[in-house]
């Protein structure tokens, strides 16, 4: 696609800060927004289990996995309507509103640690998700622009590795001081993030970007113009899927796991230590595609192949560790083998969009064309843990549920075939 009437730009102009540098201050934020959104399905049974009576609702298994998964999806929809710090990322600078998403989602995220009812839980952990969704936006198109080509989809490739990161570190604390903060105390641990924003702001600079010389081509409206439409939505759609299926399935291994050892009986304290421990080990598979997938895309050659592999293979794997491991075999011991599998491929797979998704929108479009697929995606990801929960409400079986919804991959595939191959070529300017 070609934009015309923007300002001459060969490359953006090399950082004053190291390219190293550049990596783990935009990779730190992005750990530590992994280590707040995934604080939730930790303490997932333990807070509605206070909440739901608070607030007049009993307490029932059914009850927890359908406001959970309403819970689940009122997250995800603040995370929909971060669209617009996309477009203030390319407006008013990546830097800047890089440091407003890391105070909007760390104060939000420990002010769920206050909530009295489920009302005001839901709105805290909408307005995290608003500030969680804004990271992506601002701080993967900071990266791209910031360093050297030669090192760029290495860096990209590997800048999803935080998110797994800070799921792992969200495990750890789960699973060595959950019993001893509690609920609350996990989420008030949101705040330290916060920290990171002075940094940000003393230490990273702007990076020099292409301007239009027309205002109107750096309009939001400019995303759905001719020739870039159709990459838009094919952005967007891929995105739905990927959002959809991650927060279908191992997201929901930990209360899967708890709820099943609970049901036969196990102690609470053992219960929630063992769902830590699916979390870290399905994060351990994530990481692994996250560091594998510059290597990947490389050795495919194509950024729409790597993504059928992950897509197909996140199908499989879903099946497998849920329905085959857990609803048919009744078998822990190969649901725990399998979701490293499941991690390297239904979250592995964001390490390859680290590296595409920018790579489809020139630089006066990329925030918010980046913000705009997730945003989007996300909205209609939305539906998925809510379904989930309502399925295993009217089934009684959680891994049927999120079997049934894995479906959602094969709806991508005809997306990746709309969508740009951006394989060796350089950054759009």
């Amino acid at each position: 696609m070609t934009i015309t009437g923007v300002a001459a730009s060969a490359a953006t102009a090399p950082s004053a800060v190291s390219p190293r540098k550049i990596f783990w201050v935009t990779w730190l934020g992005w750990m530590l927004d992994g280590f707040d959104s995934s604080i939730y399905g930790y303490v997932l049974v333990a807070a509605l289990s206070e909440l739901l009576p608070a607030s007049g609702i009993a307490v029932s298994p059914a009850n927890i996995g359908l406001y959970g998964g309403i819970l689940f999806s009122i997250f995800m929809l603040g995370w929909a309507c971060s669209m617009v710090w996309g477009w203030a990322a390319d407006r008013y600078g990546r830097v800047r509103i890089m440091c407003w998403t890391v105070l909007v989602y760390s104060l939000f995220t420990a002010l769920c640690g206050l909530s009295t009812g489920i009302v005001m839980f839901a709105i805290f952990r909408f307005i995290a998700g608003f500030g969680i969704g804004g990271e992506w936006a601002a701080g993967t198109p900071l990266l791209h622009e910031s360093v050297p080509e030669e090192t760029r989809v290495r860096y990209a490739g590997w800048l999803h590795t935080a998110t797994p990161t800070g799921l792992f570190l969200a495990a750890l604390v789960a699973l060595g001081a959950a019993g001893t903060l509690g609920w609350r105390g996990m989420f008030l641990l949101g705040i330290l993030p916060a920290l990171l924003i002075a940094y940000l702001r003393l230490n990273v600079p702007e990076p020099q970007r292409s301007r239009p010389l027309d205002p109107s081509q750096q309009s939001v409206t400019a995303l759905f113009a001719p020739g870039q439409a159709q990459t838009t939505w094919a952005a967007a759609m891929m995105m739905a899927c990927i959002i959809f299926g991650l927060w279908s399935s191992n997201f929901w291994a930990p209360t899967v796991i708890i709820t099943k050892l609970t049901s036969a009986g196990a102690a609470h304290a053992h219960a929630q230590a063992m769902g830590a421990v699916a979390g870290l080990v399905t994060n351990v598979g994530t990481l692994l595609g996250c560091l594998l997938m510059p290597a990947i895309t490389e050795r495919l050659g194509s950024r729409r192949k790597t993504a059928v592999l992950f897509f197909v293979g996140a199908l499989i794997s879903v099946v497998v560790a849920y329905e085959v491991a857990i609803a048919r075999l009744d078998s822990l011991t190969l649901f725990f083998i399998a979701l490293p599998v499941l991690g390297f491929f239904t979250n592995g797979v964001f390490g390859l969009f680290t590296i595409w998704l920018p790579e489809m929108f020139p630089s006066m479009l990329r925030g918010a064309g980046s913000g705009f697929a997730f945003s989007l995606g996300r909205i209609l990801g939305a539906a998925g843990p809510t379904l989930i929960g309502m399925l295993a409400a009217a089934t009684g079986s959680f891994p049927l549920a999120i079997s049934v919804l894995s479906l959602i991959y094969l709806v991508g595939l005809p997306f990746i075939a709309l969508a740009p191959e951006t394989a060796r070529r350089p950054l759009a300017r």
